[in-house]
């Protein structure tokens, strides 16, 4: 791009001097204390390990396990939950007067495991004049959503309805959740006055890690039977065995705080959490017969796209590794003795390259 480069962009404005300025206010939440602080107007100042009560896990480990605070946070830092909670107060505070009862139209792109991905068969544009504009087929979806400004930290510390006439779920499946909606307001109490009064509290941290325990099904075995029932209705398979073990399970707070604990096996995933398998993923595609995520829910090594068609790519192919000069001039250590070796890995995901569990 620019002098040295070939194509400019056709679809967004090209301009040789980009614009120069100054963003209005900048703030930043960042225990680490990231270069970003050094250019913020507002550092927040945030509790750091061990001030703070959270939940943890990881894609590397079937276990879940929290992060509790052993002392207070220092000065007058705030654990990440209490500083969000004190700004939705102040902001439903200041908004009065200004902001109300809004709708907002919010776009909503193709689902994926949903009928929306049938919705175009090529690739067409709209803006260019290759088809009409219609939500939900050649353009996301358009859905009015109502805000309410003014009772965004009652909100904020509330567990709303829609979780009682809509329900949970993802991935293509939904579930009811009523059952598990009761049980948060006995375990957070509820709220005892104003406009979301009865509902279920988020009060504390520790309250929206509960939240989160009773809600998802690889915390909660009485879940993941509905779960895995919600998916055996659309594959006609049962699939409800594979909870069944562990249905009277449900991980509270205290109990992780007491030992780590094991996830159960969740219809959200393609692993089985099992004593006799190895987590792998594609186990229960293969296993339980459960259609692959692709359109045509097989495995599939022709991509019928006309992207990929357009490149050459629909089959997978042998490509020889790109030699990007990056390697160029990397000098090997000091030697000590022992023989040495530059490595170089190819993976998708930077994980591997930055951190380990």
């Amino acid at each position: 791009l620019g002098e040295f480069g070939g194509q400019k962009p056709e679809e967004v404005v090209w301009h040789d001097e980009a614009p120069e300025g100054k963003l209005d206010l900048l703030v930043t939440l960042d225990f680490r204390m990231s270069t970003t602080c050094l250019y913020s107007d507002v550092v927040l100042p945030t509790a750091t390990w061990y001030e703070k009560d959270d939940l943890n896990t990881s894609d590397m480990h079937p276990f879940i396990h929290p992060l509790t605070a052993a002392t207070d946070p220092a000065w007058e830092s705030r654990s990440d939950w209490d500083i969000y909670k004190g700004i939705a107060k102040a902001f439903s505070k200041v908004c009065v007067g200004h902001l109300g009862e809004e709708t907002d139209l919010v776009t909503l792109p193709h689902q994926h495991d949903s009928p929306a991905e049938l919705a175009q068969v090529e690739v067409r544009d709209w803006k260019k004049g290759e088809c009409e504009p219609i939500p939900g087929k050649t353009m996301p979806a358009l859905i009015e959503v109502k805000r309410n400004y003014p009772e965004t930290y009652e909100r904020f510390t509330s567990i709303g309805p829609l979780l009682e006439s809509i329900g949970n779920g993802g991935k293509g499946i939904a579930w009811n959740t009523e059952s598990e909606v009761e049980l948060l307001g006995k375990l957070n109490h509820r709220k005892l006055d104003g406009p979301h009064k009865g509902r279920p509290l988020i009060e504390t941290a520790i309250d929206a890690a509960e939240m989160i325990l009773t809600l998802a099904p690889e915390t909660n075995g009485q879940v993941a039977m509905k779960a895995w029932g919600a998916l055996s209705k659309i594959t006609g398979r049962d699939h409800a065995h594979l909870a069944l073990p562990k249905e009277d399970e449900k991980i509270r707070f205290r109990d992780i705080v007491a030992q780590p604990r094991k996830i159960i096996s969740s219809p959200t995933w393609s692993g089985l959490e099992d004593e006799h398998v190895s987590y792998n993923a594609g186990y229960t595609n293969v296993h339980e017969m459960i259609p692959w995520r692709t359109v045509s829910g097989r495995q599939q090594f022709y991509q019928d796209h006309p992207w990929m068609r357009a490149f050459g790519e629909s089959l997978l192919v042998y490509r020889p590794p790109i030699d990007t000069k990056a390697a160029k001039g990397f000098k090997l250590p000091e030697d000590n003795g022992n023989p040495s070796k530059a490595l170089n890995f190819i993976t998708p995901h930077q994980k591997w390259g930055i951190h380990s569990t």
